[in-house]
Parts: C-alpha cells; sequence; structure tokens
C-alpha cells in the first residue's frame, strides 16, 4: 500500500501536515459561518479531483520513461495534495500525566466537550487514570478516541558495547507490581455505552488467541457476547462480536446486513496497520465502515497517533480525539545475564542507568568468554546450542530462586522454545494441589478431540510440563493447546513460559519477569534488532 501510481507515498508530504499551522485552542475564537466553510471545503474538493485526473491522464499518455513519469507525479501529487483542505486541530485542557488534542474535519464546527449530568453507564471498583477519564468523556460525548499508553511491556534499546556479541548474552526485564487494567476501563465503558443505545459493538483483534481471551473475559461481564475467528464461530447475534480485523473485512466486502446495527467499532493493538504485509487489512476495514460509527482505537506504539487521527477525520467526516500519557504504571527493572557467569546483573532501575552494575556485567562476560570458545561463532542467531540451553535453564533457576516467577522466555523459534522446554523439565513449580487442578483441565480440554487427536505425540507430551508448571506457546500448537496453555497461564498455574512473539500481541497475562534469549530476529528479510514500534 506505501506505492501508489508509481510514487512511494512515505516521501510526499502529508495531506493532513498541519505542524505549525493548526488552530490550537479550546474553542474557536471567532466562529467562521457555517456555509463559507461548505462552500470554500467543496470547491478546495473538486479543484483537487480535477487535477488529480488531469496529472493522472497526462501520466499515462506520456510515452516517457517510467523513472521520467514518477518524478513528474511526485512533484505533480504533492502539488495536488497541498491544495486540500486543512484539518483543525484542538488542545483541550488535561492534567499533566496525559495529553488531548482533538482532529475537526474543516467543515465540522469545534463542540467544546460536555460532562454527563445523568449517572454514568458504567461504574470501576479503581480509580481511574486521568487519560481513562479524558477518554471516557469522549465516549460520553459520541465522539471517537484514540487512546495511547504505555502497558506493562516496555520500550527498550539495547546498545552494542564495542567487542560484545549480543548473541553471548540474556536480556531480562522485571516488573515489579502488576497493572493489567491500563486500557480496559476504556474499552469497557464503550461497549457499555453501545449496549445501552441498544447498538451493537465491534471488538477487532490481530490474532485469533487475543480474541478468544477477550472472548473469556467479556462474558463474564456482559449478557450477550459472540465469537468470530477462523476457527470457531459462537453467537454471531450477540450485542457484543469479538472478531480478527480480517472477518471484519470479509463483512464489509460482501455487505453484511449487521453492520446496519453497530454503532461503536473497538481496534485493538491499531499500530498493527503499519505492518508491510497486513496492514492492507486495517487500511480497507476503516476506509469501508460507514461514517456512523463511532471508533476507539487502542494502542501503546503508535507515535504519529496525531496524524493517524486527522486520517480518520478526513476520512469519516467526525472529530476524532487523541489521548496519551507518557506515565508508565509499572516501573521496570532490566537485568543482564551474560553466558557462562552466576548472578543477574541490574543495570536499569526504573529509568536509572547502573553504570557500576553494567561494567561489572561485561567484566564477567568477559571472564565467562575467556573459558572456551563459543558454540556460536555467527553473530545472528542460529539454532540453540547445549551452551546456550544450559544458560536458560542457570538463568531461570536465578530466577526461581529471587522469586520473580512467573516468567515469560522469549525465543524467535519455534524449535527453540521446545528445546528450553525440554531442558526444565528436573525444575517443578507447582504444588500438588496446583498439579491436580492442571490435569482436571488439561483432560476437560482435550476431551473434545478424537481418540486419533488425543494420542497425537504433541498433545501427550505436553502434560508432563504443564503439571511442572512449564508451558510452550507458539503458532505450532493445536488450537485447544494454545488456548489451554493461556488459560493456565492466566490462573498461574504455568510458572514458566517458552513462547515466541505471537504471545506479546496484546494478551493480558500476568508475569514478573521477562527474558530475551536474542536481541535480534530475522524478519523475513535480514536480522534486525528488536523493538517495540
Amino acid at each position: 500500500m506505501s506505492n501508489v501510481f508509481g510514487l512511494d507515498i512515505d516521501d510526499l508530504k502529508s495531506v493532513f501536515d498541519t505542524e505549525g499551522k493548526s488552530e490550537i485552542a479550546i474553542e474557536p475564537s471567532k466562529p467562521k459561518d457555517a456555509k463559507d466553510d461548505d462552500t470554500e471545503f467543496e470547491e478546495k474538493k473538486r479543484k483537487a479531483e480535477a487535477d488529480l485526473k488531469d496529472h493522472i491522464k497526462d501520466s499515462n499518455d506520456d510515452g516517457g520513461s517510467g523513472a521520467v513519469k514518477r518524478s513528474r507525479l511526485s512533484f505533480d501529487m504533492k502539488t495536488v495534495l497541498s491544495k486540500s483542505p486543512r484539518i483543525k486541530i484542538y488542545r483541550i485542557p488535561s492534567p499533566p500525566s496525559c495529553s488531548h488534542e482533538v482532529a475537526y474535519p474543516p467543515d465540522v464546527p469545534y463542540v467544546k466537550l460536555t460532562e454527563s449530568d445523568g449517572p454514568k453507564v458504567r461504574s470501576f471498583s479503581f480509580t481511574l487514570d486521568a487519560f481513562q477519564q479524558q477518554a471516557i468523556t469522549c465516549i460520553d460525548n459520541n465522539q471517537s478516541v484514540m487512546v495511547s499508553a504505555h502497558t506493562s511491556a516496555g520500550k527498550t534499546v539495547v546498545a552494542d558495547p564495542p567487542g560484545l556479541d549480543v548473541q553471548l548474552c540474556f536480556s531480562c526485564i522485571v516488573f515489579p507490581q502488576l497493572n493489567m487494567r491500563i486500557r480496559f476501563g476504556v474499552l469497557r465503558y464503550a461497549i457499555a455505552m453501545a449496549l445501552r443505545g441498544k447498538q451493537r459493538v465491534i471488538y477487532t483483534t490481530p490474532i485469533k488467541a487475543l480474541s478468544n481471551q477477550k472472548y473469556r473475559e467479556f462474558s463474564e461481564e456482559f449478557p450477550e457476547v459472540g465469537l468470530l475467528t477462523g476457527d470457531a464461530t459462537i453467537n454471531m447475534n450477540a450485542s457484543v462480536l469479538i472478531m480478527t480485523t480480517e472477518i471484519l473485512q470479509s463483512m464489509l466486502y460482501r455487505g453484511a446486513s449487521i453492520m446496519r446495527e453497530v454503532g461503536w467499532v473497538v481496534f485493538d493493538e491499531i499500530h498493527y496497520m503499519r505492518d508491510p504485509e497486513r496492514g492492507v487489512v486495517w487500511e480497507e476495514t476503516l476506509v469501508l465502515l460507514p461514517d456512523s460509527v463511532r471508533y476507539v482505537f487502542l494502542s501503546a506504539t503508535t507515535p504519529n497517533a496525531r496524524q493517524f487521527a486527522e486520517w480518520i477525520a478526513y476520512l469519516h467526516h467526525q472529530p476524532c480525539h487523541v489521548v496519551r500519557s507518557e506515565a508508565r504504571p509499572v516501573p521496570l527493572r532490566h537485568y543482564i545475564y551474560p553466558l557462562g557467569s552466576d548472578g543477574l546483573y541490574l543495570v536499569l532501575d526504573e529509568g536509572k542507568y547502573m553504570e557500576e552494575n553494567f561494567e561489572r556485567a561485561m567484566r564477567s562476560f568477559s571472564k565467562g568468554e575467556s573459558s572456551g570458545p563459543p558454540n556460536r561463532t555467527s553473530s545472528q542467531p542460529g539454532p540453540a546450542s547445549k551452551r546456550t540451553e544450559n544458560n536458560v535453564v542457570k538463568m531461570v533457576r536465578l530466577v526461581k530462586q529471587r522469586n520473580l516467577e512467573p516468567i515469560i522466555v522469549f525465543s524467535f523459534s519455534k524449535k527453540e522454545c521446545e528445546i528450553y522446554a525440554l531442558q526444565m523439565t528436573e525444575c517443578d513449580f507447582n504444588t500438588p494441589a496446583e498439579k491436580k487442578v492442571v490435569e482436571e483441565v488439561f483432560k476437560n480440554a482435550i476431551s473434545g478431540l478424537s481418540p486419533e487427536d488425543r494420542s497425537l505425540p504433541q498433545v501427550e507430551s505436553v502434560l508432563p510440563l504443564l503439571v511442572k508448571g512449564i508451558g510452550i506457546h507458539h503458532g505450532g500448537l493445536l488450537p485447544i493447546l494454545k488456548e489451554t496453555i493461556e488459560i493456565l497461564f492466566g490462573e498461574g498455574l504455568i510458572k514458566c513460559l517458552f513462547a515466541t512473539e505471537t504471545f506479546a500481541m496484546g494478551l493480558n497475562m500476568p508475569a514478573r519477569t521477562v527474558m530475551f534469549t536474542s536481541v535480534r530476529k530475522f524478519d523475513g528479510v535480514t536480522y534486525r534488532w528488536v523493538s517495540s514500534d
């Protein structure tokens, strides 16, 4: 989607680029006549469309080389886009812990947000954060909102010291406490708002595992909840429908009649729109949705949130708010475990860099390196060596000794996840009572499988690990096994989970420690540093 008419959209000046020209005010100091706004908007729109058609026609008729055509068209497109009407940006007063802006279409007059006089559609047992209160006010006013706030996952930049092979050390992040309600207050309020208005609400997720989890959570709170994924269809006539974004896209393609009853659509993990391969699904879905729908967008990694809100305001001719919070509710501690060492080194304590500990870790690394040649000579990740496996076991045991479980060990290979888990067979995290519960849950989960499926090696080999509190989670597992492992981990019956990155895609799972066996991964083209963006 980044290449249209032979030019790179990323190189174009944004039609919504209002930096330095946006109206920054709570209310316009002197409102314009609505008729003048409408006339000006329509004239600019007609002029831009006519120019665009002429330039495309001239480009197609040109017999010159493709490079020349693309170059001229790029210049012409910038000219056309610069003539498009500007989106208005207003800043809303907010507490210091968050920021609040709203994007308005050029011909829509600004309307100040008002607090509801009547009772709220939903109350909460905990005190809402400032950004949640701001977002809920937007929903009360029946306006779309994008919530961009930190979750319990850290945005970490891993430095590569000179001469240090990053494959020879592990990175460990410890969460001293858990606060998993960061965005769900806003989400549940939007659902309650839609249900009070006798409307349907659609909640979309990027992966089936997240859809399954939200279905279990919402079924405990709301009377009618449905699930639509490629694997299952449950109660599709429900008022609250949970589905993957691809399912919603398919419904819009077919012109499903159910869309006439939808009042709100929630997009969780909206930053997936930036994905090179799957982003087109989110883009097309947003374009096809009717203007009458209101939106809640949730994400923790959207640096251009304002630009996105401007696009929504322009696309659906409605205001779109952006509520940001830079405050991190869960402080992080970062540890380094050099391969061959016997300890963890705290190098970042809630944002404070511990230089002395870092130097000690580097000295420890040097000693371990000199004791023998590393098994992996390549600077790129590869299959887990015996030495790496042993260090994973030592690392997990250190975490257990410090009572920092449950721990999630992220590896970027399905095979490595299974190898690491098998190395942990001598560890036992569960009590006899917990083992009994795990066995009952597992037997109930697989009872619906055929005898042939229950005898599969994958099914038979996972139970001995689960009863010890050790789990595996990756895309190669049977759906019923993945869902069972997610439930067990969420209930605290799995203390050590070896998983690929798909487990981190928005799943609300309680963990005190996260370990990365590598800080580089293969993305299908090349090896790159892991990042939160």
